[in-house]
């Protein structure tokens, strides 16, 4: 007997039967299920549509691979490419005018309040610029006949990206990847030995040129031309750009004026590299910077290494990255089934627990790709994948949860070092963001609104109404802190400090006395829903534009008991910590409503016009904060009434905010649900290659899914900065029975590998990175411990001290 297997097919075994004279009697074939973790995409058919392509990254360049056997497509994006360039943001803001905008809201003259605000606080130009694509190589091949055999595939574990397909008899391969360690975007298409034909190019729908500088490459050149307007402002040249691709063949090169020929080749091999003239130091284009030499420098040097060279080191690299974590769940495997039929056989009711195993390893993979690696700048709406010149939002940074959700699983799905562009990202924003906080509200410290970009705009942008946001700054400081509790790095926590503090001057300065005894933030909306009420003359009307939101002060709460930790660990600003602790206790506590039993969303009890709106910013405290706990019943059963009622009248309706209920669920323990939202993620959000849809595609909602995935196996949020507790699968559905994950983290620094069964733990090991004291709640999924480490426990939490590096392993 042996094994065969094919392309297209799964494994089999070949079991054959002897007489006994030793001829051949039987011959019999049994289908061999052998289960590995989940980590493919596939799809046995072309389809000519972008949310059908595969993407692939190294967080500074983005690719998107069509598969098209006749003429392969592939969308090429450089993090850096948006249009326009740094600009001086204007206002028409005085204290005076801020003055009486809040004496307007506070007396509920809400209409006019608004219209002073729009004349006033709306920044000019009031549109920021948006991310672009780079352009598009295509591989055309002459033949045209009909081919069989197709396969398309992504190999997450790999990060490289496969087409199959046969035509008159030959059967083709093409792959390609986006090489961290050459910093370079890599293609071959290669033959079973029979000679093929096909030209390479590379267009630009607009603002560059191609020309071919000699047989074997081909060069790109632009530069990013706007025109004035309006809402985005003034026009003319922005950055340049350009590309350089190297045609690698033992075939024969000819060419003309675009595009390379290459006849009678077994092998082709494409490299291309990308660059702009955007200096991330300074946010904005440097006339200094000489992109084409760095065209040059990086052609060079990947011509000089072989391809084999190139793609093992690629693959060695990318594992580093992609490996830190496995997540599998026990059930059918229906690998050898294609991506988007499983999909569809989900939306259709069927289970595929290994589909949510592998949407969860995409997820991961996503934020590698465009995060990781060589990226310089975070991830915006679209990770660095973008189809247009005019995209959806600008492709831009939305900071009222989106920019933030993208963040959501860096550290608990042991991705830490993701986070080193948003670090960056900060520190400079921070930094514009101290004019914009002198200039529009006269306070000290920095803010930014709901929107940036990748020229460090801060101001309040698109409408008065949802474009201001000021607690956008302290939620994005969140982000920061949890690289620090995750990681425990004090000279970290130095280095981010001055931002914290920053960030808490501003909301110090902002906050003023509303007449009731507390200390509010106004003017104030909870992110881009509106209320119903009664104006001066009686009328029923409709607003966005109050003071007190509940988000603000779950924001406040969950930023200031932070920085006045960190002031605790650092042995610093003593005064200032007392400062923030007497501005707490000034603020509006968590309300429920009369009306329904929820949180209000409002200082006041209003009546939402849109009761299943997608953002639920009141339960802020409950995820990604953790003001919103089991410790204080009534506002914990007010929560989950709030979630109730918003999924109830429609909630959920976007890929992010479907995503943020899975969080929700998770946090209240309720695993039943998250995982029912999770199926709901997955059957009316999702893209058939996987990418999350708004519609149309933003990247949050993936991202979103594997923070909440993560958070139903395990959560860390209780406790203090300095003692968290971790508790292991806090919500796990009834239809994962069976699974492991390895590699995910929790807060105080702790990487965890555990396994379960019939909906409990069996196996767990522990590691921590430094000097630490585990605290695990026990919970009816951990019990009868074994271990050869020492413990205790008391009030159901065990108590277990650890050596940095130490490992403790454990069974239930």
């Amino acid at each position: 007997m042996f094994l065969m297997s094919q392309r297209n097919t799964p494994l089999f075994l070949k079991i054959l039967k002897y007489t006994s004279f030793g001829d051949i009697m039987q011959e019999e074939y049994t289908f061999l299920k052998v289960k590995t973790m989940s980590t493919k995409l596939w799809y046995n058919e072309f389809n000519d549509d972008w949310m059908w392509a595969l993407p692939l990254g190294n967080g500074r360049i983005g690719a998107m691979l069509y598969g098209n056997p006749h003429c392969e497509q592939i969308e090429i994006n450089e993090e850096s490419l948006w249009r326009g360039r740094q600009i001086q943001e204007k206002y028409h803001a005085s204290p005076e005018a801020l003055s009486e905008i809040r004496k307007l809201v506070f007396e509920e003259k809400l209409e006019e309040a608004a219209d002073l605000a729009r004349a006033t606080f709306l920044s000019d130009p009031p549109v920021v610029r948006s991310y672009e694509s780079f352009g598009e190589i295509f591989i055309d091949f002459p033949d045209k006949s009909p081919y069989t055999d197709y396969r398309k595939e992504l190999e997450l574990s790999d990060a490289v990206a496969k087409v199959y397909w046969t035509k008159n008899s030959v059967q083709y391969q093409s792959e390609c990847f986006v090489s961290e360690d050459y910093d370079a975007f890599v293609y071959k298409v290669s033959s079973d030995g029979r000679p093929f034909s096909c030209s390479i190019t590379m267009k630009r729908k607009q603002d560059a040129y191609t020309a071919c500088v000699d047989k074997e490459t081909i060069i790109m050149n632009g530069i990013v031309n706007t025109i004035t307007d309006s809402m985005c402002g003034g026009g003319g040249e922005g950055m340049s750009f350009g590309s350089k691709l190297r045609i690698v063949s033992d075939g024969q090169l000819t060419t003309d004026h675009s595009n390379v020929y290459v006849d009678g080749a077994t092998y082709v091999i494409v490299y291309s590299a990308f660059a702009t003239n955007y200096n991330v130091e300074k946010f904005d284009v440097d006339e200094t910077i000489n992109y084409r030499a760095k065209l040059e420098s990086c052609i060079e040097k990947i011509s000089k290494a072989t391809y084999d060279d190139i793609k093992s080191k690629h693959i060695e690299t990318h594992k580093k990255w992609f490996d830190t974590v496995k997540f599998e769940l026990d059930g059918p495997d229906f690998s050898d089934m294609p991506t988007d039929e499983r999909l569809e056989e989900v939306q259709d009711g069927e289970e595929d627990p290994d589909l949510f195993a592998l949407y969860y390893n995409f997820g991961r993979y996503l934020l590698i790709e465009s995060s990781g690696k060589n990226a310089t700048l975070p991830a915006n709406l679209q990770g660095i994948w973008c189809h247009d010149f005019n995209p959806p939002w600008g492709s831009d940074f939305h900071t009222n949860i989106n920019l933030q959700m993208n963040y959501w699983p860096a550290e608990s799905a042991n991705l830490s070092d993701t986070t080193k562009p948003f670090i960056h990202f900060m520190k400079m924003v921070s930094g514009f963001g101290t004019a914009t906080a002198k200039n529009l509200f006269d306070a000290r410290g920095w803010v930014v609104n709901h929107t940036t970009d990748a020229f460090g705009r801060t101001g309040v942008h698109d409408s008065v109404d949802c474009g201001f946001f000021p607690m956008a700054g302290p939620w994005l400081c969140l982000n920061l802190w949890e690289h620090y509790e995750y990681t425990g790095s004090k000279e970290y926590l130095e280095e981010i400090y001055l931002i914290l503090k920053g960030s808490c001057e501003f909301v110090c300065d902002y906050l003023v006395e509303d007449g009731n005894g507390y200390l509010v933030t106004s003017p104030s909306n909870s992110p881009e829903n509106e209320f119903y009420y009664i104006d001066a003359n009686g009328e029923k009307k409709e607003s966005m534009f109050t003071h007190a939101a509940a988000i603000d002060f779950q924001i406040i709460n969950a930023l200031f008991t932070r920085v006045i930790s960190a002031c605790d660990i650092l042995g610093i600003d003593g005064d200032f910590a007392k400062e923030l602790e007497e501005t707490l206790a000034e603020l509006p506590p968590i309300k429920i409503s009369e009306r329904y039993g929820t949180i209000q969303e409002w200082i006041k009890d209003y009546e939402e016009t849109e009761p299943g709106h997608r953002h639920i910013s009141q339960l802020f405290g409950l995820f990604p904060g953790d003001q919103i706990n089991e410790t204080d019943s009534a506002i914990y059963e007010a929560a989950k009434k709030t979630i109730a009622r918003r999924i109830e009248n429609g909630g959920g309706s976007t890929g992010w905010s479907r995503a943020w209920t899975v969080c929700f669920y998770a946090r209240l323990k309720d695993g039943y649900n998250a995982g029912e939202h999770l199926g709901y993620l997955l059957k009316n959000c999702t893209a058939n290659n996987l990418f999350d849809i708004h519609p149309p595609f933003q990247i949050d909602g993936n991202f979103g899914g594997v923070a909440g995935i993560t958070e139903m196996l395990l959560q860390s949020h209780l406790g203090t900065p300095q003692n968290r507790i971790v508790e292991l699968l806090p919500a796990l559905p009834e239809k994962w029975n069976g699974g492991s994950v390895k590699g995910i983290r929790a807060r105080g620094n702790f990487t965890f590998d555990f396994s379960w069964s019939d909906g409990k733990v069996t196996k767990l090991s522990v590691t921590s990175a430094e000097d630490n004291t585990l605290l695990l709640k026990l919970n009816e999924k951990t019990t009868d411990i074994q271990t050869d480490k020492e413990y205790t426990v008391e009030e159901n939490i065990l108590k277990m001290s650890f050596v940095a590096g130490e490992t403790a392993e454990m069974k239930f």
